[in-house]
């Protein structure tokens, strides 16, 4: 029962001490199914599919622990070819430590299309998104709630600051991509908001995201000999990191698309060029992908297996559920779309 409660306790008290000394510290949430939730990961992508496109994301990081954070994410956007543009609407409810702390973002993205060659295009979005924060004090443990004796109940004044947070929040993006690789930087949290519960001033850091990849086709339907139905068969190495303050994360590998089969495989840290400390390399998780794909419609599913120094206390991983539908709108035009070659597991 003790050992049940303690991530809860320690969790807790770290968000009280955080708050207290009035510098508040806050990191954004990190998927590792990055390219189904292309709208998170950069503005640019919105309408990269040329179609109408619909998805729905969840994420449960840490089920085991009562500190758990769990986030759904829903998206829509569209591209309008007249214009070489794309829209964008994602909305994204997350809660941390067990409903302690709450945030919902609604955002509006905008991206333009511009094709540089006959093989190679750039991309650039931008998204304004509304934000707001909830903390639930009740759900937090003070110092004062413990003696020598153990814990005393709820025997505390409890802060009398403002309960929730809204703040307007900005980010950037850009593509450059051909047929065959691609590579692009997300400039998130321009404006670097304040976040702080208690009128002090909390800036949330901006951060910066780096991905980058290429594809090797196996086969092609539309290079085959006609009459026979043919396999899309593809592999896609890619590459993310992403820095955030005095964060930062490396993401590292593959994507095989097999007919209707998708899997995938990736490492995340970056044990040989920085460590915590000497002795403690930056190992995160290897995280792997299975799913499938009719037609338009793709469903995935991955599980994070913790490799770093937390996987003693059982966490139970990480969960992520991806759905992600396809409205191809452009069936009857015969204007040629160039789409980006990361994955996206759609025909």
């Amino acid at each position: 029962m003790v050992q049940g409660k303690l991530p809860r306790l320690l969790f807790t008290f770290l968000i009280y001490w955080i708050f207290s000394i009035n510098k508040g510290i806050s990191q954004d949430i990190q998927y590792s199914q990055f390219y189904a939730n292309v709208l998170y990961l950069n503005p640019a992508f919105a309408g990269n599919a040329h179609a109408l496109r619909g998805m729905f994301h969840q994420r449960i990081q840490w089920p085991e622990l009562d500190a758990k954070y769990i986030t759904s994410h829903l998206s829509l956007d569209s591209y309008f070819s007249k214009a070489n543009s794309g829209i964008g609407l994602m909305i994204y409810k997350d809660w941390q430590g067990a409903n302690i702390i709450s945030s919902t973002e609604s955002a509006l993205q905008y991206a333009y299309e511009l094709h540089l060659t006959d093989k190679h295009s750039f991309r650039a979005g931008i998204q304004t998104s509304y934000v707001s924060r909830y903390i639930n004090y009740s759900g937090l443990y003070f110092p004062d709630q413990y003696s020598s004796n153990g814990y005393l109940g709820k025997q505390t004044n409890q802060p009398t600051n403002n309960d929730v947070i809204q703040y307007w929040d900005f980010t950037s993006g850009g593509i450059f991509y051909s047929d065959d690789y691609w590579f692009g930087v997300t400039y998130a949290h321009m404006n670097q908001p304040n976040q702080s519960f208690y009128g002090e001033v909390s800036r949330l850091p901006y951060k910066l995201d780096f991905i980058g990849g290429f594809r090797i086709d196996f086969e092609k339907k539309n290079e085959l000999k006609e009459g026979y139905q043919g396999r899309d068969i593809y592999l896609t190495p890619t590459a993310h990191y992403k820095l955030q303050g005095k964060s930062d994360q490396f993401d590292l590998g593959l994507y095989l698309l097999y007919d209707h089969l998708i899997s995938g495989f990736w490492y995340r840290g970056i044990p040989l060029l920085k460590h915590y400390r000497w002795s403690l390399q930056n190992n995160e998780s290897i995280v792997l992908l299975a799913g499938w794909r009719v037609n338009n419609l793709s469903i995935s599913y991955s599980y994070d297996y913790t490799v770093s120094k937390l996987s003693p206390a059982r966490t139970g991983g990480s969960h992520e559920l991806n759905i992600t539908y396809l409205y191809d709108m452009s069936r009857k035009k015969k204007k040629i779309m160039k789409r980006i070659p990361c994955p996206n597991f759609y025909k």
